[in-house]
């Protein structure tokens, strides 16, 4: 059961998106032990580990005054208060390799 978690757990920290490094660093694995037996975990306890798993939707990122959001334009920086996110496609970095838990 550890070799087929490690595998896995292997698997989705080569697939995980790099940006940081933080999400492919916090991907672990932990024994679990419920009604219908033992059992393993994979994953992150990351906040945004599961919108990078699943994607999100576009939304609004609204800053905290007095805080501006900041980011670089066509035309150069960006300073406002409020943006539309255009959402991000997710990267089922856990689901995708769940079948080397077979092999």
């Amino acid at each position: 059961m550890e070799s087929r978690a490690n595998k896995v757990m292997m698997a989705a920290k080569a697939q995980a998106g790099s940006r940081t490094g933080a999400l492919k660093i916090s991907i672990n694995k932990n024994f679990d032990r419920s009604a219908i037996g033992p059992g393993v975990r994979v994953g992150s306890p990351l906040s945004y580990a599961l919108m990078a798993h699943e994607g999100t939707k576009p939304h609004v990122i609204v800053s905290k005054p007095p805080h501006m959001l900041k980011f670089r334009g066509r035309g150069g920086m960006v300073y406002t208060h409020i943006v539309m996110h255009p959402g991000t496609r997710g990267n089922k970095y856990l689901t995708d390799n769940l079948p080397l838990a077979l092999i």
